[in-house]
């Protein structure tokens, strides 16, 4: 994960930014409005440029989501201790579903606001884990799913 961070990293600050900014001097020698459109146009260039590094490192790291019987706990990608809730806590547990009734994703939110969700990236049971959800917090707590319609 390092190397392809380093990787990213490197291209963006060594080959894509300085590029960038050989063209920074011939806009800030006009007037002060010119200047300043200049300096939002690279500094917006730049966050655009360094966003695939974080989307990188969200996608190698994959945070995993685990459901026990202590409650719900789900890894953080740039934090480093992960959000758990107990059984407790939970408030309320949304699903929503695909046109063939399979569950694609689900959403817990804790009693305070915090959130977790799981989204269907492929293979995952989903139903299960919903049936788990109804039996351990009852109805009042897991909302039935809404449907996710093509238009």
């Amino acid at each position: 994960m390092a190397a392809a961070c380093l990787f990213v990293f490197l291209t963006i600050c060594g080959w894509w930014l300085p590029r960038l900014i050989r063209r920074v001097p011939p806009l800030l020698a006009n007037s002060k409005a010119t200047a300043g459109f200049a300096m939002a146009v690279v500094l917006l260039s730049a966050a655009i440029g360094l966003f695939p590094l974080f989307l990188l490192i969200a996608l190698i790291k994959n945070p995993q989501g685990y459901v026990t019987d202590m409650g719900v706990t789900k890894e953080s990608v740039f934090y480093q201790q992960p959000v758990s809730f107990t059984w407790d806590e939970i408030g309320r547990v949304y699903c929503r579903s695909a046109d063939d009734r399979a569950i694609s994703s689900i959403e817990i939110v804790a009693k305070d606001g915090r959130k977790i969700s799981f989204g269907n990236t492929g293979g995952v049971d989903f139903a299960s884990m919903y049936e788990l959800f109804e039996n351990q917090l009852g109805p009042g707590v897991v909302k039935i799913c809404d449907s996710l319609r093509r238009s």
